[in-house]
């Protein structure tokens, strides 16, 4: 019984299922400007050269950002004020000089060549009310009680001879 069939199109679907995929499309505000932060995370096993392409659809068709999947599109609009940080799981766009005019519904495109997955797409609603501004989560910002946050450190207190 010939047993290669089988094995190559295993091995291939469990490939195909486990190569580039995104994880999580986020956006917040960041900086005094502000700075539009939008980050598209994924996850990849290959080594191949990742593209990408962001876009922003507000009532009619979707506008072209900024785009390595389409001959390096860069829109004249956002020339001065996109750009993007790409690292091995992440690819950020920024905009600066965020305003109300770039509220929409943004999308993000990665492709990797030679991979045998499709383009993977997400797309994210952005509107003023729902934007939070980056950062870390701090004990301070979360509207915590004074009290509260003295027990919290209570412990350190006493290690460090203050009590």
């Amino acid at each position: 019984m010939n047993y290669l069939l089988p094995m190559v199109t295993i091995v291939a679907v469990l490939q195909a299922c486990c190569a580039q995929k995104i994880t999580r499309f986020t956006a917040c505000l960041m900086g005094r400007g502000p700075t539009l932060r939008l980050d598209c995370r994924y996850m990849n096993i290959t080594n191949n050269q990742l593209r990408y392409e962001f876009k922003l659809k507000r009532k009619k068709e979707p506008e072209t950002i900024l785009s390595t999947i389409n001959v390096n599109h860069f829109n004249d609009k956002y020339h001065n004020r996109a750009s993007v940080y790409t690292d091995r799981s992440l690819v950020q766009l920024h905009i600066e000089r965020y305003n109300t005019s770039d509220l929409g519904q943004y999308t993000c495109t990665l492709n990797i060549p030679e991979d045998l997955t499709i383009n993977q797409t997400v797309s994210i609603n952005v509107s003023k009310e729902r934007l939070e501004r980056c950062g870390g989560v701090s004990i301070l910002a979360l509207n915590t009680s004074w009290p509260l946050v003295l027990l919290l450190f209570l412990p350190l207190l006493q290690a460090g001879g203050f009590f």
